[in-house]
């Protein structure tokens, strides 16, 4: 009996500290972070006032969606401040152009800072984005005014936009990242070094889906394997709605290795 209890008492030490190195080493989600983010939030309207300005309401669910997704690593996010700029003249703001006056002249430092407009275009070719962040990384950021600054369409914001957004600003990239790293295989035997750097969210080829599956299959000309990207990913382009939407586990890593380096200036 002595020695069965001395086994289970073993197993059960040796898990605990298999557990603290990886958490230590890691920076495992099991670690509890206990780390609250402020939000300042500034909500752009147009000149004559004929498109309402967004709802403060529309704002908490949205942040209330980001503390529930971040739970797991006992992250969670707040609001501490909500202002209105009425008859700005910048309500459509062009990226490259237009943020860098708006977040000069409205900026809470050392804070996250959402900026609302009704249109935001695109210079370059593609679609006009519903938001844009800076990318995070272990580097500690220059203290420009955009260092913090998350530009949002208003007639597009949603819990999940704001969610992918701050994936972006907290050091994810898309899951099918191809330009800056490279493509990811199929088989993911390049996965810690192309795509989006994190091999628990398989190759993407950002193609379309039903349901939770991609449709049509697209095979993978290096493996001549059928991709199975991550559909429902926060940091997919996939239709997520019939989706369980969620961050996977080596992204919430990714994520908190980010928070505890190159954004621990963060209030």
């Amino acid at each position: 009996m002595t020695k069965f209890i001395s086994l289970i008492f073993l197993v059960l030490f040796t898990t605990k500290i298999c557990c603290a190195q990886y958490n230590e080493n890691f920076g495992s989600t099991e670690e509890c972070y206990g780390k609250t983010f402020s939000i300042a939030a500034w909500v752009l309207t147009d000149t004559t006032n004929s498109i309402a300005p967004l709802d403060l309401s529309q704002v908490l669910v949205a942040i209330d969606s980001l503390n529930q997704k971040f739970k797991g690593i006992c992250v969670d996010f707040k609001l501490c401040s909500f202002d209105t700029l009425p008859n700005h003249r910048q309500d459509t703001i062009e990226k490259g152009l237009h943020d860098e006056e708006i977040a000069a002249l409205y900026r809470k430092k050392n804070v996250i800072n959402l900026y609302f407009a009704t249109e935001i275009i695109n210079p370059n070719p593609g679609a006009n984005p519903a938001g844009y962040a800076p990318l995070g990384s272990t580097t500690i950021p220059n203290d420009d005014n955009q260092r913090d600054a998350i530009f949002l369409k208003k007639s597009e914001f949603t819990a999940s936009v704001l969610l992918h957004e701050i994936g972006h600003y907290f050091g994810l990239y898309h899951t099918f990242e191809s330009v800056a790293n490279g493509e990811e295989f199929a088989d993911g035997s390049n996965c810690a070094t192309a795509g989006d750097l994190i091999c628990d969210t398989q190759a993407d080829p950002n193609g379309s889906n039903t349901g939770c599956h991609l449709d049509p299959q697209v095979n993978d000309p290096q493996t001549n394997l059928m991709f199975e990207p991550p559909v429902c990913n926060i940091m997919s382009y996939y239709n997520n709605q019939p989706c369980n939407y969620h961050f996977s586990r080596g992204q919430l890593d990714r994520m908190l290795s980010i928070m505890k380096t190159g954004r621990s200036y963060l209030w």
